[in-house]
């Protein structure tokens, strides 16, 4: 017994460190100073702040010129929409959101739900999960995950219709049918409003199940973000129901000028969690320029500063994690919409006049806010 005592220890001590080795650097949530930090795997923490769907960018060119432009303002960070070869300069969110297509600006003809209920749907989903987890895990740079970007979630949304609906209509044999029916035979009451709630939360409880399990089988150990909500579509029953499989929640504000503290401080009430500003810009007018936004500041000086007070709000918050402008440089709307998507930088990845300055200064302001370690 002795003997196998000693070789059981030497393997202990010879396998140990290559398990170990093989452990991927993960960025973390640590509490510091009374609020949640992002974390990276050497201890040091940051507020994420960067610039979303840097993929709109087409060229190599654009892309070198984009990353040193980013790190000359002082954003530490990029958001979803990340290309590959912007992986390893510096942390960025990984995303999907075409594995259930039911962003409402998809337009009511291109929103598509699925049967959730049907296994066959669920491994089809799994797979989706587990090919996005695969190409980030073991990226050191990987702040998180988040899922699909302003789901039509709520029973009145602009896509016009909603995922109850889709599973009311199925055909009897179908598995999300048989699910209704079983709900149905079991509920008691007269608002139907109150029912499609019910049934819609057994919706996101099978869903979520699906997604959250595979998020954690495909990329354990790794920041799980959620599906990306902003306050429309944020329906309570299906945040409850989204909760046990994620860290911190991801919302897209509305992209107006003031900060909305009462609202976020709602959410984090709810959720308990940190929050993640996933995709957030303060629009202006900018020639004859179709932006098409609620009330759009002046001009760039006036959108940079009130930019660098909404973020500052943001910071001094004790549950903000991060946040990202939306769209690196002027683009179209996509799926058909009419109007310019604003970006940070002017054509040619050139400074917007006041802008840049701001969130230069915003973001030193940012590095010298942030403690210097996690104790």
């Amino acid at each position: 017994m002795k003997t196998k005592t000693v070789v059981s220890f030497i393997l202990l001590i010879v396998f140990t460190p290559s398990i170990l080795a093989n452990q991927p650097e993960v960025i973390t949530i640590q509490k510091i100073g009374g609020r949640p930090w992002l974390t990276k795997h050497d201890g040091k923490p940051f507020f994420a702040h960067g610039i979303t769907h840097a993929r709109n960018l087409k060229t190599n060119a654009d892309l070198d010129k984009f990353s040193k432009a980013c790190k000359e303002i002082g954003f530490n960070a990029y958001g979803y929409g990340c290309p590959e070869s912007l992986r390893k300069d510096m942390p960025f969110i990984e995303s999907w959101n075409h594995l259930v297509p039911i962003s409402y600006y998809r337009g009511k003809n291109s929103v598509r739900f699925i049967d959730i209920f049907d296994t066959k749907e669920q491994t089809k989903l799994e797979n989706g999960v587990k090919f996005i987890c695969q190409r980030s895990r073991n990226n050191p740079n990987t702040i998180g995950y988040c899922w699909t970007d302003l789901g039509s979630w709520p029973l009145q949304n602009p896509a016009g219709k909603n995922w109850v609906d889709y599973i009311r209509n199925l055909q009897e044999h179908t598995l999300g049918r048989k699910a209704y029916s079983k709900f149905l035979s079991s509920w008691e009451g007269n608002d139907e409003k109150v029912r499609d709630l019910a049934f819609l939360r057994l919706i996101a409880h099978e869903y979520f199940r699906v997604v959250g399990e595979a998020q954690r089988k495909f990329a354990p150990n790794h920041l799980v973000f959620g599906e990306r909500f902003s306050f429309t579509t944020l329906v309570p029953e299906v945040m409850e129901e989204m909760l046990p499989y994620v860290d911190a929640i991801a919302i897209q504000p509305p992209f107006q000028s003031k900060f909305p503290k009462e609202k976020f401080d709602e959410i984090y009430k709810l959720t308990g969690k940190p929050i993640l500003i996933c995709d957030f810009a303060v629009r202006f007018k900018d020639g004859k320029k179709d932006i098409r936004n609620w009330k759009p500041e002046a001009n760039s000086v006036t959108a940079g500063k009130a930019y660098a007070e909404y973020i500052e709000a943001a910071f001094k918050t004790d549950y903000i994690l991060g946040t990202f402008w939306c769209n690196p440089m002027d683009s179209q709307k996509g799926f058909g919409k009419e109007g310019v998507k604003q970006g940070f930088f002017n054509n040619g990845l050139s400074p917007r006049p006041g802008l840049h300055q701001s969130v230069m200064e915003l973001n030193k302001l940012l590095r010298t806010m942030t403690p210097a370690k996690e104790n």
